[in-house]
């Protein structure tokens, strides 16, 4: 765990990421790596293919 000005990151797996879910109705691909959920890039940005993303996101809604 990291503490900061007040704010604590917890790392997560994947698998704990996907309880927040429960009872929700996910979005599009789920729980994912966010560099994967949208693939899109802005004008003039790279991608470094050699990075490692060890962040999970999901988008979900009320059933």
């Amino acid at each position: 765990m990291a503490a900061s000005d007040g704010v604590t990151l917890a790392p997560r797996s994947r698998v704990e990421i996907a309880r927040f879910l429960v009872g929700l109705g996910p979005v599009g691909p789920g729980v994912v790596r966010l560099t994967d959920r949208h693939r899109g890039l802005a004008v003039g940005e790279t991608v470094d293919g050699h990075a490692v993303v060890s962040r999970y996101g999901a988008v979900a809604r009320k059933r």
